[in-house]
């Protein structure tokens, strides 16, 4: 977990306090009262993020940490009824995502998005290759408002430069392929295109997703994933956490519990 904001700023507080009152100053210069007003304000400022795919499973459990974390969310749904639960929590866009509008209806005033978006077996044949579609069209979107910053939930069966998988996950991506041949097509595709991007993206890639409480911290892989299943509230943690570091800035970890 983070350190809360709030005692992030009484610690600063206290030392800059302790600088003027002992007479230490930057070089050439004392802090002066703008300066401390400036630093303040970096550290309380919200960070407000645009969540996609925030009613399904995984989608579901960001949404709840992120709430719990302090997060300003804006939420995209088609069916904002079943985030009504939330009353004024969260800022819900109605409108499909792959609707140019919409997208800049959703990114007004946010810092980052997470897309936990992906193929819903009532949308029939419209569900077709909606993971590039929409990430396509978010590129494009977050150019437009200047945000970098792009966090996405994919699958394990997908392949980036430096994996080196073992057996666990040699026969993971070859059930993928077999079973699901068309939803690994579509995530490949959002995988080349964020990585032909100038974004700070980062592709989560996920074994089976399962409904759970949170145990521990999940396991991360550049190079292959171990096990079959992901706690959701276990991604939800460390796709959050990721907000707070560039450790895996234009990568695409294999994450996976134990």
């Amino acid at each position: 977990m983070t350190t809360p904001r709030g005692g992030l700023r009484v610690a600063l507080l206290l030392l800059l306090t302790s600088l003027l009152a002992s007479g230490c100053a930057l070089p050439q210069q004392r802090l002066s009262a703008d300066a401390i007003r400036a630093a303040e304000q970096a550290i309380e400022r919200p960070r407000t993020i645009a969540l996609l795919g925030g009613t399904g499973l995984a989608g579901s459990y960001l949404l709840r940490e992120a709430l719990a974390r302090g997060y300003p969310l804006r939420v995209l749904s088609r069916s904002p009824q079943k985030l009504a639960y939330l009353g004024d929590r969260v800022t819900v866009i109605e409108g499909d995502a792959r609707d140019p509008a919409v997208l800049d209806s959703l990114l007004q005033g946010a810092d980052a998005v997470i897309s936990a978006i992906g193929p819903v077996p009532a949308d029939g044949a419209a569900a077709k290759g909606i993971s590039s579609a929409v990430t396509g069209k978010l590129i494009t979107a977050m150019q437009r408002h200047g945000l970098t910053r792009y966090l996405v939930v994919s699958g394990a069966g997908v392949a980036a430069p430096g994996d080196d998988r073992n057996a666990t996950g040699w026969w993971m991506r070859q059930l993928v392929k077999i079973r699901y041949p068309e939803i690994l097509r579509d995530k490949q595709a959002e995988y080349q295109l964020l990585a032909d991007s100038d974004l700070q993206w980062t592709v989560v890639r996920c074994p089976l997703i399962e409904s759970g409480p949170y145990v521990q911290p999940a396991i991360v892989s550049l190079a292959t994933p171990a096990t079959f299943r992901l706690r959701a509230a276990e991604l939800a943690e460390f796709v959050l956490e990721q907000l707070e570091t560039a450790d895996y800035h234009r990568r695409a970890p294999f994450v996976y519990s134990r």
